[in-house]
């Protein structure tokens, strides 16, 4: 008699494997698309940086409200604010919202030095 077909214990063997190689993969591909939100977050930053040297060149001050800035910013992971503890100085947060990593923060100030809480900084 010639069978032909798997046996049942290579069939679970090769679910092993499977389960073994998606265990080690689904993290890893998790972890790259939150530094892929952590771009957005700093692409944010770099708009109200750019908008906050235009204001200060007219101004000769900072400003903290974004309308001031004529930007608009629309990232859909992350709410920006922005302080400005002198004339001179400012520190623009990207705030992460929604998501395990909720609350995290970036913060980019006038010389452009990046810190923060966030994880993948």
């Amino acid at each position: 008699m010639n069978r032909k077909g798997f046996t049942l214990v290579e069939v679970l063997i090769v679910v092993i494997i499977i389960g073994i190689l998606a265990s080690i993969g689904i993290p890893q591909f998790s972890a790259s698309i939150e530094k892929a939100k952590g771009g957005e977050a700093r692409a944010g930053l770099g708009h109200i940086q750019t908008g906050e040297k235009v204001y200060y060149a007219e101004n000769e001050y900072y400003t903290t409200v974004q309308g001031n800035l004529d930007i608009t910013l629309t990232q859909k992971y992350w709410t920006f604010s922005i302080a400005t503890p002198s004339s001179t100085t400012y520190t623009a947060t990207a705030t992460r919202s929604g998501g395990s990593l909720s609350g995290q923060t970036i913060t980019m100030d006038q010389a452009g030095t990046v810190s923060g809480s966030w994880l993948y900084i």
